[in-house]
């Protein structure tokens, strides 16, 4: 068979193509092509096992949301929560009942970041109140020696200032005239008998009358019906015990006086603060008077005991006092740089979830491929600064989560895990509830008391020894909490950031020792809860961290309203959407978490009257 020249073309070009298409099928590729090919088949691999690890015992995939993992679907769609797109469930993000996996979207989304563990020396400055009190060493207490009458008290008031060798008061007294006589006696003998001369001048020196004044009396020659009795030192008079014609006895304070040139400040350490000072260390103070005067001194003496009614330490120091600035009894203001000895391990103040006796922190795990989270419960040790010294429960290096811990905390919370408020996981999650309703049966208190937080009220019952003048201090500042939510509700940062300021200054203002026995311990902790979480509000740089340091606060508010009986109506509320508790004195609704988007979500859960 002939073939021509078109034929052969074609067959040529067929086999061409045949070679090719086999050397692409069946040679192996090499360089950057290896490569790329490697990392396809590889995200196939990952793709396939991922898809095998969806599935549970019968197969079938599972599909959560990152935000909130205890939402479980059989298919892919939206979260019914926040309305984010489902992702399968991964082997990887398998957690117990102490941890959770995030994805870097949901790190990102809630602000996740992390701080390291860090091994130091603890520093912190230690605010205290305290006073200016007179140097008790410095007090000349102004006695009779003999018994007699005043005739003229020339120092007649309290707070004369008084030089030494000025004349006080003018006295009679029987004593004294005998003693003048035989003075005189002595005298007109004394080259005879010198030792009896010497024996009637030393009689006057005992009753603090000075050489000059003896030296007077014998050049008069005769006796004086009353002498005059000086001031032995400078100072100011702060005690007059005696005025005209007054009859006095052997003994009688007649004046005090106290030398101001050297005064003392004496601050008042709390209890948990007293293992932070020592002698030597700087204080600074201000006066009221003075505010923008510092004054500086080193810590001299530390009181041995302390005081029983303010459960305070007194923490002493010198100060010279040029132009008597200072006076006795002025307020202060100190603070004193204390360092400890031993290097301790520390996190930030804001990692440290802290509910009554427990204290928790979020630790990353640096080894997994996802982000992975674990609870800790910690013990805590005594704040420094921006630091809370941890004696046991972390590791220097670890990673711990300074920012969105809450966040991660209420998805725990929601996910029936281990949590600041559930420390028995597995009893069954977050109940689901009805939104947007502000109707509540109160008749069906069983069913509302733990709902949205079966754990809230576990360490809720009355604790004796709250004083109704604490009640009433407590009021105000559940007065300001109250303005903070309404400010949250407008989604006002100023006005937020302002209440809870106000909210420090009330809570300063009752202070931490102000009950006995159980409600003293008791509100020792709560005092520090609230100003830790107070701290976290006014360290926000929005308002997201601001209601996620208020949604902490509300739980140690609530759990306060009841240990004390606070007197009052006011209603707990309860968003199930955003996971969140509040009060108000206002039974309707308003939102403080989610204003724009869900403004009425919640409800009353229980209306707490006393």
């Amino acid at each position: 068979m002939k073939i021509n020249k078109q034929q052969l073309i074609i067959g040529t070009g067929l086999l061409l193509a045949g070679l090719l298409l086999g050397w692409l099928l069946f040679s192996g590729p090499s360089g950057d092509e290896e490569h790329q090919d490697h990392d396809q088949l590889t995200a196939e691999e990952m793709e396939q096992h991922i898809l095998e690890s969806h599935t549970d015992e019968e197969g079938e995939t599972i599909w959560t949301c990152s935000m909130h993992p205890s939402v479980r679907e059989d298919g892919p769609g939206q979260c019914p929560i926040c309305g984010m797109d489902l992702i399968p469930v991964r082997d990887e993000a398998r957690e117990d009942d102490y941890s959770m996996v995030m994805t870097e979207a949901s790190m990102r989304l809630a602000d996740v970041q992390t701080s390291t563990v860090i091994r130091g020396l603890p520093e912190k400055t230690i605010d205290l109140p305290g006073r200016v009190r007179i140097d008790e060493r410095r007090i000349t207490n102004i006695t009779a020696h003999f018994p007699g009458r005043i005739i003229d008290a020339k120092i007649d008031f309290t707070g004369a200032p008084i030089q030494q060798g000025e004349v006080m008061a003018t006295v009679y007294s029987p004593e004294l005239v005998s003693a003048q006589r035989e003075l005189l006696e002595a005298a007109r003998q004394k080259e005879r008998n010198p030792r009896l001369y010497e024996s009637a001048r030393q009689k006057f020196r005992f009753w603090e009358f000075t050489d000059e004044q003896i030296d007077e009396i014998e050049q008069r020659g005769d006796v004086q019906r009353e002498l005059e009795i000086l001031s032995p030192v400078n100072g100011f008079v702060t005690a007059r015990n005696i005025a005209d014609e007054q009859h006095i006895s052997e003994g009688s304070v007649l004046y005090e006086v106290a030398n101001l040139e050297n005064l003392w400040v004496v601050l008042e350490a709390y209890e948990e603060d007293i293992d932070w000072i020592s002698v030597g260390d700087t204080m600074r103070f201000r006066t009221r008077t003075h505010p923008g005067e510092n004054y500086e001194a080193a810590v001299s003496f530390i009181d041995p005991v302390v005081s029983p009614g303010k459960r305070t330490v007194g923490v002493r120091a010198d100060i010279e006092n040029p132009g008597f600035r200072l006076k006795p009894d002025m307020l202060v203001r100190g603070q004193i740089d204390a360092v400890m000895e031993e290097e301790k391990q520390m996190v930030p103040v804001s990692s440290v979830l802290w509910s009554g006796p427990r204290s928790l922190v979020y630790v990353k795990d640096l080894s997994a491929d996802m982000p992975r989270f674990e609870v800790r419960e910690v013990e805590l040790g005594p704040r420094a600064g921006d630091y809370y010294v941890i004696e046991e429960g972390v590791e220097e290096g670890e990673e711990v989560v300074f920012h969105g811990a809450f966040r991660i905390d209420s998805e725990m919370q929601l996910a029936d895990r281990f949590s600041m408020m559930n420390r028995e996981p597995g009893r069954g999650a977050v109940p689901a509830h009805d939104h947007g309703s502000a109707e509540m049966n109160t008749d069906d208190h069983d069913a509302t008391e733990t709902a949205g937080d079966p754990d809230l009220h576990e360490h809720a019952d009355v604790v004796d020894g709250a004083s109704d003048e604490f009640r009433q201090d407590f009021l105000a500042l559940l007065k300001v909490y109250i303005s903070g939510k309404e400010a949250l509700f407008s989604s006002d940062f100023d006005a937020a950031k302002e209440a809870f300021q106000q909210a420090e200054e009330e809570l300063e203002s009752i202070g931490m020792h102000r009950m006995d026995g159980d409600a003293h311990m008791k509100w020792m902790q709560q005092y520090e809860a609230i100003e830790g979480h107070l701290e976290h509000i006014l360290a926000a740089d929005d308002l997201e961290g601001q209601r996620e340091g208020f949604a902490a606060l509300t739980h140690i508010l609530i759990e306060a309203v009841k240990n004390y009986e606070i007197p009052g109506v006011v209603y707990h509320q309860y968003c199930p959407m955003e996971d969140a508790h509040w009060l108000s004195t206002e039974e309707v609704i308003e939102n403080p978490y989610a204003p724009e988007t869900m403004p009425s979500c919640g409800e009353v859960i229980e209306r707490i009257e006393m």
